[in-house]
């Protein structure tokens, strides 16, 4: 009963704003591990690895045991080293993995109304623009000239553009409607 009273009592605590990743930063008898502290992932990353590149060896492999071992560890520890440069986020990796996938399955050009859009080849355009450094006058447009009698008894009319309404204006406007 006096034993458990001396030892520490540990929490963890983790909120949605900061996450402190557990890490294997020692051996079982104490000693420092080399090049550690690895998080839980890049220890299984590293043993997932390790173990395929060496069952694997004999199809990538140069025969040379004093080679394969070597760049099978090289590989493990850089598979490892990446899998430490992974951001720890919330977001679940494997949905990260088939959402960048799924992108890049897709068509580039994308789907409307689940048809996939094909651009259209480039055109030539014809047409002509004038610059001058004076700028053009003014012309009145002038009406066409109508050709049916019925429209030439129809007089012709211009209204002028009404002026702006102010604001005071407005709200005289709307208190004399009420």
């Amino acid at each position: 009963m006096a034993q458990n009273q001396d030892a520490p009592e540990i929490a963890r605590f983790y909120t949605r704003s900061r996450r402190f990743p557990k890490v294997l930063g020692r051996l079982h008898d104490g000693t420092k591990i080399p090049g550690g502290p690895y998080t839980l992932t890049q220890a299984l990353v590293g043993v997932v690895v390790g173990a395929i590149a060496l069952t694997t060896r004999a199809q990538w492999g140069t025969g040379t045991i004093l080679v394969d071992v070597p760049l099978a560890l090289g590989i493990t520890w850089a598979a490892a080293w990446g899998a430490g440069r992974i951001p720890a986020t919330r977001r679940n990796l494997l949905g990260v993995v088939i959402g960048g996938l799924s992108a890049m399955m897709r068509p580039f050009e994308g789907k409307y109304r689940e048809k996939t859009l094909r651009w259209r080849p480039p055109h030539f355009a014809a047409g002509t623009a004038e610059i001058s450094s004076a700028a053009p006058a003014r012309e009145q447009p002038q009406a066409p000239a109508r050709t049916t009698a019925i429209a030439k008894a129809v007089p012709v009319i211009s209204i002028p553009a009404p002026r702006p309404i102010t604001a005071v204006e407005r709200l005289l406007q709307q208190s004399q409607s009420k």
